[in-house]
C-alpha cells in the first residue's frame, strides 16, 4: 500500500505506472520490454525506470525472487538507467546478516538501489531508515515531502530502535530468527497434515505453501520464446516459509473468533485489503512462540474446520430428509 501511495505521491502521471503480475520475473521482462518500445529516451539511457517490491509481502507471507528481479533489469536496461526499490518490512531483523534483510543475504547490496528498513515489525519500535546512496539521501532529503513535513522520532522511539540494534549486533537476534523460521517451517508441516481431509473452500493454505513439486516436475515451461534468456526463479512451493501464514477460507471472522476463545489471536483479512474471494485470517508467528504452541494453532484451527464440515455434511443431510419428505408428500397426494 505504501508503495502505491507513493507512486500516487509522485509526478508521474498514472499511465507511466505499470504493474507486473506478483513474484513473476517474465511479467516483468515484458513490461519492461514494452516500456523500452513506447519510449527511445529509455533505450538511450536519458529516461530512468524505477523498479518497487517488497523482499517479503506482508499478506501472503511470500518472498520476492529478488536475484532474478535484478537480473532482468538489468538485461533490459544495460546501460544502468533501472532503479531497483526493496521494502524489507517484513525481512528487517529477521533475515540476512545481522537481520539486514533479504538483499544483504543475497549478497545484491551495490545492484538495488534503495532498500527501506522500518522498525515497527521486528524491532519493535517505530520510524525507518532508506538505504542508498548520497544522492538519494540529498535527494529526499530536499524533495520527499512526507518525510520533510513529518514529526521527527521521539526520544523513546529512537531508544527502543537502538536496544534492538543491540540485540541485532550481539547476535541475540540471530538466533531468535532461527527459532522463528523454525516454528514457521513446523507450523505448516503441520497445517498440511491438518487439512488433509479439509476441502479448499472451507480452509486452505495458499499455493505457495503446498506440498513441493516433485524434483522431476518440469515448473520452467514457458510460451514467451524471447525469454528464454531470463533466469527462472525456484517454484515458490519449495522456498522455506516465511513467518506469515495465510489460512484462506470465506469465512475468515468466524475462524478469528473461534481462535480468540482459545486464547489465540490471529486476526481475519477480507476485502479490500485483498482482493475478493481471498478473504483470510492471517497467522503471524513471533520468536516468544514455542514448538508446542504454534501446534496448538494448527490444532485448533483443523478443529474449527472439522467442525464446519461436519455442520455441511449435517445440513445437507437434513435438505435430503425434507426433499425425501415433499416426495412422499407428493405421492400420497397424488394417490388420493
Amino acid at each position: 500500500a505504501s508503495i502505491h501511495d507513493g507512486l500516487r505521491l509522485s509526478r508521474l502521471p498514472p499511465a507511466r505506472r505499470r504493474a507486473f503480475a506478483h513474484n513473476d520475473v517474465r511479467a516483468l521482462a515484458r513490461v519492461l520490454r514494452g516500456l523500452r518500445r513506447e519510449d527511445g529516451a529509455l533505450c538511450a539511457g536519458r529516461a530512468s525506470v524505477f523498479v518497487c517490491v517488497e523482499s517479503v509481502y506482508s499478506m501472503d507471507g511470500t518472498m520476492a525472487p529478488l536475484g532474478e528481479i535484478v537480473g532482468a533489469v538489468e538485461a533490459a536496461f544495460p546501460l544502468g538507467n533501472a532503479y531497483v526499490v526493496v521494502d524489507e518490512a517484513h525481512a528487517t531483523g529477521v533475515y540476512g546478516p545481522g537481520g539486514r534483510g533479504v538483499v544483504a543475504m543475497l549478497g545484491l547490496e551495490e545492484r538495488v538501489f534503495a532498500r527501506v528498513h522500518t522498525f515497527g515489525k521486528a524491532l519493535a519500535a517505530s520510524g525507518a531508515v532508506v538505504l542508498g546512496s548520497e544522492l538519494l539521501k540529498d535527494y529526499l532529503i530536499n524533495y520527499a515531502r512526507p518525510l520533510i513535513y513529518t514529526t521527527s522520532l521521539s526520544h523513546a522511539s529512537i531508544i527502543a530502535a537502538d536496544c534492538s540494534f543491540d540485540l541485532l549486533e550481539d547476535g541475540t537476534a540471530e538466533k531468535l530468527a532461527a527459532h522463528l523460521l523454525d516454528l514457521a517451517s513446523h507450523f505448516v508441516d503441520l497445517l498440511r497434515a491438518e487439512l488433509t481431509s479439509i476441502p479448499p473452500d472451507i480452509l486452505a493454505l495458499p499455493a505457495h505453501l503446498q506440498a513441493p513439486f516433485p524434483a522431476d516436475a518440469d515448473s520452467t515451461a514457458d510460451t514467451d520464446a524471447d525469454a528464454d534468456a531470463l533466469p527462472v526463479p525456484p517454484d515458490p512451493r519449495t522456498y522455506a516459509p516465511t513467518p506469515i501464514i495465510p489460512l484462506l477460507t470465506p469465512q475468515p471472522r468466524p475462524l478469528s473468533a473461534y481462535l480468540a476463545t482459545r486464547g489465540i489471536i490471529a486476526r481475519p483479512i477480507t476485502w479490500p485489503t485483498v482482493p475478493k474471494g481471498a478473504d483470510r485470517v492471517r497467522v503471524c508467528l513471533h520468536a516468544g512462540l514455542t514448538r508446542a504452541q504454534v501446534a496448538t494453532v494448527a490444532r485448533e484451527a483443523g478443529a474449527w474446520a472439522r467442525g464446519v464440515l461436519e455442520e455441511r455434511k449435517a445440513e445437507e443431510h437434513r435438505r435430503r430428509k425434507r426433499l425425501r419428505g415433499v416426495a412422499v408428500k407428493g405421492l400420497v397426494e397424488s394417490k388420493l
